[in-house]
């Protein structure tokens, strides 16, 4: 196995992932801040966690704030969103107070 394929299968990061891309808003303990907290994503599905942070769309039908990027179109650090990397991010959030 070459060392791309082993870091190809490795699990992404789910605390280093939200660190780079959502405390900013949303606070180093998912609290609050510019973002609202996260407290409530921790009852979400992974389907309607996936799709507000890749299109900014609230379970409700709600669209969220402009200031919420839409990660389809940005990206996680420069390249192209996961699902892995978006199940990683929401496993993290659950394990926060």
């Amino acid at each position: 196995m070459t060392v791309a394929a082993a870091a190809a299968t490795t699990t992404p990061d789910g605390q280093a992932l939200y660190a780079g891309n959502c405390a900013g808003c949303h606070g180093a303990q998912a609290e609050g801040g510019v973002g609202p907290g996260l407290a409530d994503t921790k009852a979400w599905t992974a389907a309607d966690f996936r799709e507000a942070v890749l299109n900014g769309q609230h379970p409700s039908g709600r669209t969220l704030g402009t200031v919420m990027p839409r990660f389809a179109q940005t990206g996680l650090d420069g390249a192209p969103a996961t699902d892995a990397q978006i199940a990683a991010i929401q496993a993290y959030v659950k394990t926060l107070k």
